[in-house]
């Protein structure tokens, strides 16, 4: 499959968009440290209008940040030997995510709350996802708060890789998990 100038200035663009110090913060929470959060990025006013019309909340001007947590699920459920995927097993990945905050394509919510993160009520905090196609599609969930600390934490991140074309005549299914064809 072949990728148009504009989407091989994006893959580029992500490659080189590793931060240095959100990849040590990674690399300190990998190991074992606890330490405190750090910030990847600002919702831009774009941002902050498309999450206002999803969830209703003001965040005009938050702080999206990192915390230990949400490494240590990334790492457990989309890193190396991760419970979902492996699509983050490459800690360069994680240290990518204010680019993807910062680019992103759309922000979708589906009506979820972020277990342990709150709003200015006290009530759970909203989820957004933050999509942004590269190759592939990186997705970023956000627990949005408009309480005083102006914070949104990041929840979660995964990437879906691209998809692939696949002989037609065999239906997507058909390999599924104990649907192989039988060897003759």
């Amino acid at each position: 499959m072949r990728q148009s100038k504009e989407e091989l200035q994006i893959i580029n663009n992500y490659k080189k968009s590793v931060d240095l110090e959100v990849r040590n913060f990674v690399e300190k929470v990998y190991g074992g440290e606890h330490v405190q959060p750090i910030t990847v990025g600002f919702l831009t006013d774009r941002a902050a209008i498309e999450i206002e019309h999803l969830t209703g909340m003001m965040v005009y001007g938050n702080r999206i940040v990192l915390d230990d947590n949400a490494v240590i699920h990334i790492k457990n459920r989309h890193g190396i030997g991760g419970e979902q995927d492996e699509s983050m097993k490459n800690i360069d990945d994680i240290a990518r995510i204010g680019y993807v905050l910062a680019n992103y394509d759309n922000i979708e919510f589906y009506g979820e709350y972020a277990q342990g993160y709150v709003d200015a009520n006290g009530k759970q905090a909203p989820k957004v996802v933050v999509i942004k196609k590269i190759n592939g599609t990186f997705y970023v969930v956000e627990a949005v708060s408009d309480a005083k600390k102006h914070r949104n934490y990041i929840v979660s991140a995964f990437i879906k890789p691209a998809d692939r074309k696949s002989d037609s005549s065999v239906p997507n299914n058909a390999y599924a998990l104990g649907k192989r064809p039988k060897r003759s």
